[in-house]
């Protein structure tokens, strides 16, 4: 079989390669590389001049945790009418462009309730794809479904619409070091009901410097981050933005069914419609609170938030 290995990548904006979680990943990396291309190319062999048309296509020429890379190219277009399932480990999805040429994936599923994507495997990285409801809206309620361990997903654009509830879920008890990192998440119309749903058990879940945009949907139902069953521990939420998220004494921030232990938030920024409940944690959450910040549209005074309540910038909450 054909296959294009590339020590670097100057096709469409990487100059100096990709690099994620410190790893060169078109750089002298071991693995092969597929590409894809919806505009063509022939032959479907997944090289540069002969790409797949699909990303699943790219994902069944990858073997198991051989540290391939799936490279789809600037002005890729999918609509995806079932459930894509990717049951393999160790390997990694990289789009190429930026802004509106990224490759894009559109919500054009009928079978209500259904996933966009299902990631079943272990050690898997997204980076860099744009994800959109179709006009009239798909009916996937969940773009990203994660199953395994060690999944990573950056610099991605997701538009949440009426069906699309739920930007990333994870579903297994057990697994850990879920990363959801320097993310976009915009919602386009109302039914928008958690952005990261963590649904068992999890340990070390790191979500950083995202962008949380829900003033176009008038807030989101439960809650930005949700830990639903399980105690974990260990996770980390940090340099957060969060905008038009409180809607009424819904749509807060974290929300929690089972406290989780030894675990961080901090940094965070929060506007919406009451700033008392934007970030929406109990005291017997499990989380640490250092330095949130919560305000409203239209106020200038920022206030410092933690688990308790609401205070001005410059007190110090009680301990």
């Amino acid at each position: 079989m054909s296959t294009l290995r590339r020590s670097s990548s100057s096709y469409g904006g990487f100059a100096d390669g990709v690099i994620i979680r410190g790893m060169p990943l078109l750089t002298l990396y071991p693995g092969n590389v597929y590409w894809v291309d919806s505009n063509g190319g022939g032959g479907s062999r997944g090289t540069f001049t002969h790409p797949v048309a699909t990303l699943l296509e790219a994902h069944d020429l990858c073997t198991t945790d051989n540290g391939d890379i799936i490279v789809i190219k600037p002005g890729h277009a999918e609509t995806i009418t079932a459930t894509v399932d990717f049951s393999k480990s160790g390997f990694a999805i990289i789009g190429t462009g930026f802004g509106f040429n990224r490759p894009t994936f559109t919500n054009g599923i009928t079978a209500a309730g259904d996933d966009a994507f299902d990631f079943a495997g272990d050690d898997i990285v997204v980076y860099n794809i744009k994800w959109k409801e179709a006009a009239p809206a798909g009916s996937a309620v969940v773009v990203f479904n994660v199953s395994g361990d060690n999944f990573h997903i950056e610099n991605c654009y997701i538009q949440m619409g009426g069906k699309t509830t739920h930007f990333l879920t994870h579903d297994t008890t057990g697994k850990t070091h879920l990363e959801v990192i320097n993310n976009t998440v915009v919602g386009t119309a109302a039914g928008p009901d958690a952005g990261v749903k963590i649904e068992k058990h999890h340990n070390y879940a790191r979500i950083e410097g995202n962008i949380w945009q829900f003033g176009q949907s008038a807030g989101i139902d439960t809650g930005v981050v949700v830990f639903v069953s399980g105690i974990g521990g260990g996770s980390v939420i940090q340099n957060e933005i969060c905008l038009g998220t409180s809607s009424g004494t819904t749509g807060r921030y974290l929300v929690q069914t089972v406290a989780q232990i030894d675990s961080l938030i901090q940094n965070c920024s929060f506007c919406g419609d009451d700033a008392t409940i934007a970030l929406g944690a109990s005291t017997a959450s499990g989380f640490g609170f250092i330095m949130n910040m919560a305000t409203e549209p239209g106020k200038g005074v920022p206030a410092v938030v933690d688990v308790t309540g609401v205070y001005p910038i410059n007190t110090t909450p009680a301990v």
